[in-house]
């Protein structure tokens, strides 16, 4: 699963990165990214990209207003294409969710601590994603079986693209086509190392949420 990311990458590397060319809004880089905060996210028009913000946690259009119900944040990629809640998004309302870096928590005996998760250069990058707008614009990130080499920290992962794949989640390619077409995660290099604590709450939102645990507690 994912339940925390980060952006904190400059908003013009973002620019490039992504191929955008403006924005409409202010950027603000964020070290702890919580469910049903606002996220980055890139959707095709027209054959252009276009970022926006949208709410992370799905809102079903038959969700009443003001229910309480715990946000989507995550979708199962072995599934969406079954589910009613996704089935209907998941050939015409692809998006992606942009990050640099996303937490797990790792159980050991009874402990449980976070590690942070970057890809090897520490490069932003997109995970796979679906949205609605039928209440507010909302979001849910495409979740996968972990790879082998981060397996021992949790069994699931998000769905991280390529630039390729970029381009073809954003198409209009149907999914039951565009399956068998998307990243093997195995050949993903990532850097894993265990952080402090301080960033299980979401009220804490700054460069101490990524440093190393050794280092955060001789701050």
């Amino acid at each position: 699963m994912c339940g925390r990311f980060t952006l904190h990458t400059p908003i013009h590397e973002l620019f490039e990165r992504f191929s955008i060319h403006e924005l409409s809004f202010d950027y603000t880089p964020s070290y702890n990214v919580a469910p049903t905060q606002q996220v980055l996210t890139v959707l095709s028009q027209e054959d252009t990209r276009a970022i926006s913000k949208m709410r992370w946690g799905l809102i079903p259009p038959w969700q009443k207003p003001g229910q309480s119900r715990p946000p989507l944040i995550n979708a199962r990629l072995e599934t969406i294409a079954e589910k009613p809640t996704f089935s209907r998004l998941v050939n015409a309302k692809r998006c992606l969710i942009l990050a640099d870096g996303f937490f797990e928590w790792k159980q050991e005996g009874s402990v449980k601590y976070p590690v942070y998760i970057t890809l090897d250069q520490g490069q932003p990058f997109a995970f796979a994603g679906l949205w609605d707008n039928a209440i507010e614009p909302s979001c849910t990130i495409i979740t996968q079986e972990a790879a082998s080499s981060l397996q021992s920290i949790h069994h699931r992962m998000p769905l991280i693209l390529t630039p390729d794949s970029e381009n073809l989640w954003l198409s209009s390619i149907p999914f039951d086509q565009l399956r068998n077409l998307l990243p093997d995660q195995e050949k993903g290099i990532f850097n894993t190392y265990r952080v402090s604590t301080f960033v299980n709450s979401p009220r804490n939102n700054n460069p101490t949420c990524i440093l190393p645990a050794e280092c955060s507690q001789q701050s």
